[in-house]
């Protein structure tokens, strides 16, 4: 019987991408037994919350499986030679086993995730828990499932801020001209344009260089990698909290690779990135993220930081300058998946964290049946089979579970 596959769920331009990878997916994980590690990749270091996330999970997976899954850790995104939005194809290949993912990273193949990063659209932490808990985090984990990756457990590392080293910002005007570094996203170049800025696509990896060498002016990012990367001292002098958007992450791994665990160490790895999640990166209530917000700037105060605290009516200001940006990007996205994001936003975040489609509250919710809008930000297929294994011994990893 002739398989049919559906990419409704992918955005334009990454279905081609997604049957090629196919075949090789297929491959990722030999028939019988385990492999002698398996790799998990992650977009930072362990000096951030994400990479905090991949070192607790790889102890306790070590810890609860005795052993049996022994996970070697590759940061900065080195599997894919720190293009953080090729991540997602990568794990559907097999190139990485498994991955601690950022929901932004991700959604050039999944559309749902961009909602998440629409300009002001999620109102706070209570709606981003919402829509992780609700029919939209439902129908992404079915469409992921699909795809090939098995998703364990979903967290937030925190809202974006903007820094700079110019000038305090209250307002879309102090942006003008400058050079802010964005991820390779068209949605955020859409929105920094639209507040007048100069955005500067530049992976993860390349960030601190670029601020040291003034190549860039500024950047968005949770605090915890403010912080960790310590980029006031790398010239952050001015930071603006506007709480726009709060970031999702995950812990994903390839199907395959988890078809091949026993039912046992399945519930194992589950429970111990259910665990990682919660210690590192907890979905909180938007008075517990303020809090831990007032609590890191204060922290920055001290240290020199001018904050900019935007008012209500200072925020509403960004609002209306990125308002055409949010009405096209909710178009490319789908009003349906729009209708969904807004009704989970209005139930609010009443359903218990769910991991995968296994365990999830059921969703009715099918995959978008609109027609294709323009082609986004396609993954750029990673290597697999014998190049696969070259790029696993080339990239540089942190100290596996075996030392």
């Amino acid at each position: 019987m002739k398989r049919v596959v559906s990419c409704g769920f992918f955005l334009p331009g990454a279905c081609a991408a997604f049957l090629l990878l196919q075949a090789p997916a297929a491959l990722a994980q030999s028939a019988g037994g385990y492999k002698p590690e398996y790799s998990l990749s992650f977009v930072s270091d362990e000096r951030i919350s994400i990479g905090r996330t991949a070192q607790r999970w790889r102890e306790l997976v070590t810890e609860k499986t005795e052993g049996r899954v022994n996970i070697r850790m590759y940061p900065n995104a080195s599997l894919v030679k720190g293009e953080q939005t090729r991540e997602a194809a990568a794990v559907r290949q097999g190139v990485a086993d498994m991955s601690v993912a950022l929901a932004s990273n991700w959604s050039s193949q999944f559309r749902a995730l961009s909602v998440f990063s629409l300009p002001f659209f999620v109102p706070d932490m209570n709606g981003t828990a919402a829509l992780i808990r609700g029919d939209l985090g439902n129908l992404v984990r079915d469409n992921m499932d699909k795809a090939g990756i098995v998703t364990l457990a979903w967290g937030v590392s925190g809202y974006r801020q903007l820094s700079n080293a110019l000038r305090p910002v209250q307002a879309p005007a102090d942006l003008k001209g400058m050079r802010i570094r964005v991820i390779g996203l068209p949605l955020f170049m859409d929105f920094f344009k639209a507040l007048g800025a100069a955005p500067v696509q530049l992976n993860l990896t390349g960030l601190p260089d670029a601020l040291q060498k003034k190549d860039i002016d500024g950047q968005d990012n949770p605090l915890s990698l403010f912080t960790g990367l310590k980029f006031n001292e790398l010239g952050q002098k001015y930071l603006t909290v506007w709480n726009y958007p709060a970031e999702p992450i995950f812990i994903a791994v390839n199907k395959n690779v988890w078809n091949n665990w026993s039912r046992d160490d399945q519930q194992r790895v589950r429970e111990a990135a259910e665990q990682a999640i919660s210690e590192t990166a907890p979905i909180l209530t938007s008075q517990e993220a303020s809090q831990a917000v007032d609590a890191t700037v204060g922290q920055l105060e001290q240290a020199g930081v001018q904050v900019t605290r935007l008012t209500d009516q200072q925020k509403a200001a960004f609002k209306n300058a990125a308002s055409e940006v949010l009405r096209n990007w909710s178009e490319r996205i789908g009003q349906d998946l729009i209708a969904i994001a807004n009704a989970d936003i209005k139930r609010g975040p009443t359903l218990p964290p769910a991991s995968d489609p296994a365990t999830a509250p059921t969703s009715a919710v099918p995959a978008s049946p609109n027609p294709a809008p323009p082609p986004v930000d396609e993954a750029a297929p990673a290597a697999t089979g014998a190049a696969a294994d070259k790029a696993k011994q080339s990239a540089p990893a942190a100290t596996g579970a075996g030392g």
